[in-house]
């Protein structure tokens, strides 16, 4: 079962310690989540995508998410980051169309410099939990 930490308390426990790289295309798997969530292509038959595909967006994205964000450890360990924003941060991609505007962002592998990657997702697909410490309310 996947637990979920309100910023504080996830600062407080150690599990929310970005690894942000100089670059975050510096590895082959980074360059192709890049590319995948900034130019959409038929490589792919469902993404989301960055309205500005810029580097430098992306990175002020990434940075915002694990800077604001909740975290989510999942069912394997693995520690998700997700800020809700209040502008659109992407499009959603399905089979050569785009089908709406998305509004918030995930990073994975927020921990781990070779991996970390975001990618903008709606909020209509997050839910809400609550922190396992102080009980707030946290997206996921």
């Amino acid at each position: 079962m996947p637990l979920y930490y309100c910023l504080e308390c996830a600062i407080k426990l150690g599990h929310l310690r970005p690894a942000l790289p100089a670059a975050l295309t510096g590895t082959h798997y980074q360059l192709e989540k890049y590319i995948k969530h900034t130019a959409p292509t038929s490589a792919y038959n469902f993404s989301t995508v960055f309205t500005s595909p810029g580097s430098e967006t992306y990175r002020n994205y990434i940075i915002t998410a694990v800077s604001s964000g909740h975290v989510q450890i999942d069912d394997r360990g693995r520690k998700n980051v997700v800020w809700v924003g209040s502008e659109q941060t992407g499009l959603t991609y399905s089979n050569g169309v785009f089908v709406g505007p998305t509004n918030a962002v995930k990073v994975v592998f927020h921990d781990n410099a070779q991996k970390i990657h975001g990618f903008p997702i709606h909020s209509s697909e997050i839910k809400a939990a609550a922190c396992v410490i102080c009980e707030r309310p946290v997206p996921y």
